[in-house]
């Protein structure tokens, strides 16, 4: 393990002590001997913020970027496993993401500015539990889990019990973390998209965003499975289980697309917000963002095996 006290940081950036543990078992002892007292950091682009507005003070940093085998994708058995290092630019450029997790791709590629995406895990974004957060949205749709380690032992958790509250998860950074993200890898008959709507500032947090995955039977005209995700929409990201079982093995039509973007837009409660727009605003763009998401997943379906 490494242990290092001299560091170039900021001076507004206060701690203690700072190691580099090269196994995930050496990184639990840590967080067990400071008992909450230290603090899980992988690219720090959400850490250190919190740190520097006085959100966050730990005593110790646990770095765990030394730690070999957390920043592989690979797929074991239909499962697309991304590892606690992985970086946004990683999953975009990921040939295997892009072909059977493209909601994924698309929402690393809109995460803050090139250096944020390459310092940035996905994990991380996971884990600051915002609701609009680029990658938390499609991995959503897409049926991810992930998987936990504690002193207690490993458990892995869906995404859709993962989220507590805003900035709130199931884990906690000075208790454990993530070293797997699990995501069932897309078949033939299947695709998703992730949509956005954002201001043109370039690092913008989005008003707005949808995550859908959809499988259909395009010779006989009929949806499948249908999965569809929305944030920042309330205090979590969220599933639009109405509009979902709306579309399951349903014939493919003009009347239900609709039916299920205006049901979609129904689960949603967001707030007025001077920087994303009123809450009638964002239930109207909700809507037309689901009915897209769900026309793109049709047109590149076609475009596949058209």
């Amino acid at each position: 393990m490494t242990h290092n006290t001299v560091l170039n940081w900021p001076q507004h950036l206060h701690w203690e002590d700072y190691y580099q543990p090269l196994g995930i078992s050496e990184a639990l002892r840590l967080l067990d001997e400071f008992k909450g007292d230290a603090k899980i950091i992988a690219g720090g682009t959400d850490v250190l913020v919190q740190m520097r507005r006085r959100q966050l003070s730990p005593r110790v940093i646990v770095d765990i970027t030394r730690i070999p085998g957390l920043d592989q994708i690979r797929e074991e058995q239909g499962i697309i496993k991304v590892g606690a290092l992985v970086t946004h630019t990683q999953a975009e450029q990921s040939l295997l993401v892009r072909e059977k997790a493209p909601a994924l791709s698309e929402g690393a590629s809109h995460v803050g500015s090139p250096q944020i995406r390459n310092l940035g895990t996905i994990a991380g974004n996971l884990v600051s539990g915002q609701p609009g957060a680029d990658t938390a949205i499609p991995l959503l749709a897409l049926g991810a889990a992930v998987k936990l380690v504690t002193a207690k032992g490993e458990r892995t958790i869906p995404l859709n019990e993962f989220f507590v509250d805003i900035g709130k998860t199931a884990i906690h950074g000075t208790l454990g973390l993530i070293t797997e993200i699990l995501i069932p890898a897309q078949k033939r008959g299947e695709t998703s998209v992730y949509l956005r709507l954002a201001s043109r500032r370039a690092l913008a947090l989005p008003i707005l965003a949808v995550g859908v995955v959809l499988s259909a039977d395009l010779k006989k005209k009929r949806f499948l499975h249908t999965s569809i995700s929305l944030g920042p929409v309330a205090r979590t990201p969220i599933k639009a289980v109405e509009a979902e079982a709306l579309l399951k093995d349903a014939p493919i039509e003009e009347k239900l697309i609709r039916e299920a973007a205006r049901k979609a837009a129904q689960v949603s409660d967001p707030r007025d917000s001077l920087l994303r727009g009123c809450s009638d605003y964002r239930k109207a763009m909700a809507e037309n963002l689901v009915e897209r998401g769900i026309r793109q997943c049709l047109d590149r379906l076609e475009g596949i095996h058209g």
